[in-house]
C-alpha cells in the first residue's frame, strides 16, 4: 500500500520525473546483478531529488539511494524497496572560485577530475580511475594512489 501511496505522490509532485516499476538492478550495478526493485526514481535535478525524498518520507519508505552502482552487490530475488539514482542527473559541474569547483552527487568521479585538469586544477588525479560518483565517493571517502577525497573536499550539502 505505501508504494502505490508513495508513486502517487511522485506523480503529483513531479509530473516529469522517471519512475519504473520492478526495474532489475542488474542494469544499474557495476556487477551487473541484482534483481528487480519495487520501484526506482531516475532524478534529474536537486529538486526532485528533494521531492522524491519528502514523498518517501510521507509513505513510510526508506529509500536507498544510487549512484553509478559501483561495488553494490543486490539480491537476485525481487527487492521491496524505493531506489533514487542520481547518475545521469545531479550533474552540476562548475568552477565556482579560483581554486573551487561545485558539483552535484550525479557527476562521476573520472569526469571530476578530468574537469579539474581542464581547468588547471591539481589535487583529484587519484579520483579519474574510481568508475563510482562523486555522491558515492563522499559518502564513503572514496580514493586511491594516495589521494582521497578527504583531502580535497572543502564542504558538502545533503538532503534529508
Amino acid at each position: 500500500m505505501e508504494f502505490a501511496m508513495l508513486k502517487e505522490s511522485l506523480h503529483t509532485a513531479c509530473p516529469g520525473l522517471e519512475l519504473l516499476e520492478w526495474e532489475p538492478m542488474s542494469r544499474h550495478t557495476s556487477f551487473r546483478i541484482g534483481g528487480p526493485v519495487r520501484l526506482m526514481a531516475r532524478v534529474r535535478s536537486e529538486a526532485e531529488f528533494a521531492a522524491a525524498l519528502r514523498a518517501a518520507s510521507e509513505a513510510g519508505v526508506s529509500p536507498f539511494v544510487l549512484g553509478n552502482g559501483t561495488n553494490v552487490l543486490a539480491g537476485d530475488g525481487a527487492l521491496d524497496a524505493f531506489v533514487i539514482q542520481t547518475s545521469g542527473g545531479l550533474d552540476r559541474l562548475e568552477r565556482t572560485a579560483p581554486d573551487e569547483i561545485t558539483c552535484g552527487a550525479g557527476v562521476s568521479l573520472a569526469r571530476l577530475a578530468v574537469f579539474a585538469m581542464e581547468q588547471g586544477l591539481s589535487g583529484l588525479e587519484f579520483a579519474h580511475g574510481i568508475p563510482g560518483t562523486l555522491g558515492g565517493g563522499m559518502a564513503m571517502n572514496a580514493g586511491a594512489y594516495g589521494g582521497e577525497l578527504k583531502d580535497v573536499a572543502v564542504r558538502s550539502e545533503y538532503l534529508t
